[in-house]
């Protein structure tokens, strides 16, 4: 499942949880992929719950103002994660 937010400077992201098992490094991410600048790096944070399946119940509920903050708070896929 995924949504699709436009940020203030017009950019179009596609906003999609991925993740492996609680408890796992990985586990239950908010990814935001720029679908206007291919060569943006994804953007993500993690889910409070680290369950995949919390996440994308999660993902349908939040609005599109609240996505944005998230992908305001959103650090590279390089980078240490931000829990939600």
């Amino acid at each position: 499942m995924t949504r699709s937010i436009v940020d203030e400077n017009f950019l179009t992201w596609e906003v999609y949880v991925s993740g492996g098992q609680p408890g796992s490094p990985e586990a239950a991410r908010l990814f935001f992929l720029c679908l206007d600048s291919r060569l943006s790096p994804a953007r993500f944070v993690e889910h409070e719950s680290r369950s995949v399946a919390a996440a994308e119940r999660d993902l349908l509920g939040l609005t599109d103002a609240e996505l944005k903050e998230l992908l305001a708070r959103s650090v590279p896929n390089s980078e240490a994660p931000d829990r939600v």
